[in-house]
């Protein structure tokens, strides 16, 4: 006689049922704005549930679902917590998609000009220089925007960045003479 719990099992296979439609938050349970220690902990709740190794006595049909709910909820886990690879995801969810496929798949021509950075810490920096120049702060975008081209030499995007800073830069000077 098997200690399964006949309700969970019949829980698994809906879940497994509707798998396809869930997008990572709604599987983990969290929402869009959801930060990274809650998505941690979000997982490792519903991961411990799940994992195979605690269902090891499970029947064939339910394994497998779970198995597949399993692959799933890492999935999720690992697209969520990484910065880059979240922002793709929710760009394809605006488009109706719920998963993320191909993990950091990017298309052969960049959407903008941060694409173009192949550097992590070139984007970050790029993208502090682009909002503090949106906010007309240009000592800090010149300086973010130097830190990028550091990390990343030689890139068209922090070029062009970097001269739009340098030309604020000699349009503020101007008003002051």
């Amino acid at each position: 006689m098997s200690g399964r719990d006949p309700e969970f099992d019949a829980y698994v296979l809906k879940i497994h049922e509707v798998l396809g439609r869930l997008d990572y938050y709604r599987l983990l349970g969290v929402d869009r704005s959801a930060k990274i220690p809650e998505i941690k902990k979000a997982f490792f709740s519903i991961a411990g549930k799940f994992h195979p190794d605690r269902n090891r006595d499970a029947d064939e049909t339910v394994s497998q679902a779970i198995y597949n709910i399993f692959k799933r909820l890492n999935e999720a886990y690992r697209v969520l917590c990484d910065y880059e690879k979240r922002v793709l995801y929710d760009e394809g969810l605006e488009g109706g998609s719920t998963r993320l496929e191909h993990e950091g798949r990017r298309t052969m021509i960049p959407k903008t000009a941060e694409e173009t950075l192949t550097s992590r810490e070139a984007r970050q920096f790029y993208r502090q220089a682009v909002e503090a120049l949106k906010n007309g702060n240009l000592m800090q975008a010149d300086l973010h925007i130097k830190v990028a081209s550091k990390r990343e030499g030689e890139n068209k995007a922090i070029e062009e960045l970097m001269e739009k800073i340098d030309a604020a830069l000699a349009e503020k000077k101007k008003k002051k003479k």
